[in-house]
């Protein structure tokens, strides 16, 4: 198969750079390792409130959209690059696609293969559509062992274990868009994360809130205050991670917000060392939080079980005295690190900034390949609507690119 770029990713960056690249007439194949496209930010739900607040999480099917409106454009879920060649300037990629899959038209969401399935989240559903996947990246036949247990007690006969296959695909160009992978609270065991019941992530807060599942996991009734910890694996060395990952404090204020719009009477304190504003009119967001919620400028030492098994915070108040506050729920903002695109080992080197993440600190979409570009939060810390801007940056210099190589200016 041939075409002018592939894409690596099938998050917000990689879609909308597949239609930007539409747009101005270069074609593309898109290759994404999980079975759906999307992304984090098909986890991230919608946080208006009475008005638009500007996530940007809407764009995801804004983008889906459109691109189903395209005729030959493959979107290669479940696949990844086994083996890289380059020849005159020409990309060739082997790339593995599984096929096998969960009809969903059959599925009644049972429950019975994930209960056979001897491997964790090998099967899962998303926030997104809340439809059963099958991963052919964790499946055991991925590993060369030979299981169908999930097909075999499926009763709808939903589950379609396939032979994976191997397509070579020739392109020009490559757009590395593989994003970021989100800051392991567990890193910080002070924090209580997976230690303490009641601390969560503000990941898995977005997803359930999109999946329409958080009232199920809290008592409504029993909810009164909530507590956000900003700057969790960011702007910490101790961590590895001596920068800002930018928009902690955009998602922590606005789901903030959204949960005060919900639920009027609930008590909601954000614990911070800086409030950073990268985003526009973001300064008007943070003027109506502050009437609604309490800032208080100290990270918390010690996040623990209360005596009557809820979260407290442990922290230094005014004058240096040391506070202990429960609240119901305590949600950690996380922070993004960078991701490993999982290339060949003959893949080119790219360029790493000072912040670890692909590409230079003063070029924006290069990737230190000639033909190889970067975009999104594969290249650094950045928003979904930077994200999207920075993806029609790349398209622009992809064809740029490819018209200086076809005029043969690169030999």
């Amino acid at each position: 198969m041939k075409k002018e770029v592939l894409i690596v990713g099938g998050g917000i960056t990689g879609l909308s750079l597949a239609w930007e690249l539409s747009c101005l007439g270069v074609d593309s194949i898109l290759v994404e390792k999980a079975p759906f496209l999307g992304g984090h930010v098909s986890q991230f739900t919608c946080k208006a409130t009475d008005a638009c607040q500007k996530c940007g999480a809407c764009l995801l099917e804004d983008y889906l959209s459109r691109l189903s409106r395209i005729n030959n454009l493959p979107l290669l879920v479940n696949s990844r690059i086994d083996s890289f060649d380059e020849v005159h300037g020409k990309f060739k990629t082997l790339v593995f696609q599984g096929q096998s899959k969960v009809i969903n038209e059959k599925c009644d969401n049972c429950g019975l293969c994930k209960k056979v399935c001897p491997v964790d989240r090998a099967l899962f559903h998303t926030a997104f559509d809340s439809k059963l996947y099958l991963s052919s990246e964790k499946c055991i036949n991925a590993l060369g062992i030979h299981c169908e247990a999930c097909a075999q007690i499926c009763p709808q006969g939903a589950v379609d274990l396939q032979e994976s296959r191997d397509i070579e695909i020739e392109t020009s160009s490559i757009a590395v868009c593989s994003g970021f992978t989100p800051f392991d609270a567990s890193q910080k065991p002070r924090l209580g994360f997976q230690r303490t019941p009641g601390v969560f992530t503000t990941l898995e807060i977005d997803s359930l809130l999109r999946s329409n599942n958080f009232q199920p996991v809290l008592n409504q009734e029993e909810l009164k205050s909530i507590a956000f910890v900003q700057c969790v694996g960011s702007r910490d060395p101790k961590s590895g991670a001596n920068y800002c990952s930018q928009i902690c404090c955009g998602v922590s204020v606005r789901l903030a917000r959204l949960l005060k719009s919900r639920y009027p009477d609930l008590e909601i304190t954000i614990f911070y060392m800086d409030i950073q504003t990268f985003e526009r009119h973001f300064d008007e967001t943070m003027r109506r939080a502050a009437k609604d919620m309490t800032f208080i400028r100290s990270m918390p030492s010690e996040i623990r079980a209360g005596e009557n098994g809820k979260p407290e915070i442990v922290y230094q108040g005014n004058d240096d005295v040391k506070q202990t506050v429960p609240f119901d729920m305590i949600v950690l903002s996380i922070g993004i690190r960078p991701a490993d695109p999982n290339f060949p080992r003959n893949f080119p080197a790219m360029w790493k900034n000072r912040e670890g993440f692909i590409g230079s600190d003063d070029q924006d979409v290069a990737a230190g390949h000639p033909g190889i570009f970067v975009a999104g939060t594969a290249q650094g810390p950045k928003s979904i609507t930077n994200c999207v801007s920075q993806a029609i940056l790349a398209a622009s210099q992809i064809k740029r690119y490819l018209d200086r190589t076809k005029r043969g200016e690169f030999k």
